[in-house]
């Protein structure tokens, strides 16, 4: 089994050279960003179908409920890192200096 590189699944950590610490972050943000994003997407997605399947559109009863539950799960990924950093900062503010 070979084991790739972690520049294969995020090409944004090879461009990576000058000023690490902005570009990191920078990289870090967008990635946040781009996850926020996705989340939205698929809410709005599954309130689409949603609308579609109370108002008679044919709409097949699986799909809203996958649309659903994609949704919620991307939200609650989405939730779980927001709790991570957000426990993470407040580590460093209590570190005595």
């Amino acid at each position: 089994m070979r084991i790739e590189p972690m520049g294969e699944f995020m090409p944004q950590l090879k461009e990576i050279r000058a000023e690490p610490t902005e570009q990191v972050v920078g990289t870090f943000a967008e990635a946040l960003q781009g996850l926020l994003l996705k989340a939205e997407a698929m809410d709005a997605q599954a309130i689409e179908l949603k609308r579609r399947l109370l108002t008679g559109e044919p709409v097949e009863l699986h799909e809203v409920l996958l649309a659903v539950e994609k949704a919620h799960l991307a939200f609650q990924t989405f939730l779980s890192i927001r709790n991570r950093l957000l426990e993470a900062y407040q580590e460093l503010i209590r570190m005595p200096l």
